[in-house]
Formats: structure tokens, sequence, C-alpha cells
């Protein structure tokens, strides 16, 4: 999606349900069956989740299905405590 500029936006809308569904997904492209940790932080209130995983064969997407309430979010991936990718985006 992109903003009147044409910017490029990560915005879900909240569904019926008060939530948005989202995948967080995470290729390895090098690799397979590396452990790895996803932290998903909200803003406001402030509160972070993070979940522990092992990538699938090379190239193969580990998809995670999350619901998530209105506010603002940065999700980190982290491979042996380095971070190798984040994501922010807006639920409105």
């Amino acid at each position: 999606m992109t903003d009147a500029l044409r910017t490029p936006t990560h915005r879900l809308r909240l569904g019926a349900s008060h939530r948005a569904m989202g995948d967080l997904v995470f290729v390895d492209r090098l690799m397979s069956h590396t452990s790895y940790r996803t932290c998903v932080q909200r803003r406001t209130p402030k509160l972070t989740t993070c979940f522990d995983a092992l990538t699938a064969d090379d190239d193969v997407a580990n998809v995670t299905p999350l619901r998530f309430g209105a506010g603002e979010y940065h999700v980190h991936w982290k491979v042996a405590g380095v971070t190798v990718a984040t994501w922010r985006f807006t639920v409105a």
C-alpha cells in the first residue's frame, strides 16, 4: 500500500472483532532450521510479546498469523541475538 505521495506504508484496519489480522513472515535464504526470536512491541500501552521458532527448509517461509488491536507496532527478528530485520506498522 502507498500513501498519497506514493510512499510505502504498512497499515492494517480493524475488523468487526476490533482486531486486525496480519501475518509475520520470516524466510531464511541461507540455511535451513535456524533458530530465531521474534518480538512484537506495541507502543501505547507499552507491551512486548516474544516467541522463539525454527525456520523450515532453505527459502521456505515461516508464517505466524497474529491479531492486533489498534496502535503502533514494531517487530524485530533476531538470529543468535542479532537483529536481522525490523518492521513498523500501524493498526487503525
